[in-house]
């Protein structure tokens, strides 16, 4: 059970809440900033951590993390609430992926034939949080 990352999703979420988040409208190299920032931490801290983070990112990585403990807390103890689970639940994997881009062509304010780029690349990314029971 250390390897969490290379196991298939159909196993993960048998152990713990999952929760996927696609095509938010944030770039990937933004949103792995709040990753790094969470990654392997207790829900309780990291919760406190993104909700005082002042970062689009960290809005947005609070209501995945918010989702994959919900997800939990039905499969496994559906008698507590989300707040009394989270000082014992720990965030198993936090991954960011690149989702598909909106390509849009740019107004010819420096046509791309002299040296000006053509095509604004608006960037998605692909959330996942995976929370399970801490082992002490």
């Amino acid at each position: 059970m250390k390897d969490l990352g290379r196991m298939p999703i159909k196993d993960l979420k048998k152990l713990g809440g999952f929760a996927v988040l696609r095509r938010a409208r944030i770039s990937p190299k933004k949103m792995k900033l709040i990753a790094d920032l969470i990654r392997g931490m207790n829900v309780q801290e990291a919760d406190y951590i993104l909700r005082f983070t002042n970062k689009k990112g960290a809005r947005i990585m609070r209501k995945v993390l918010r989702a994959a403990v919900a997800s939990y807390r039905d499969k496994f103890e559906p008698e507590k609430s989300v707040d009394e689970l989270y000082p014992s639940l720990k965030i198993g994997i936090v991954k960011v992926d690149r989702g598909p881009m909106w390509k849009i062509p740019k107004p010819a304010v420096k046509p791309a034939r002299f040296g000006g780029n053509g095509i604004f690349r608006r960037r998605t990314s692909h959330i996942t949080v995976f929370v399970m029971k801490e082992v002490k």
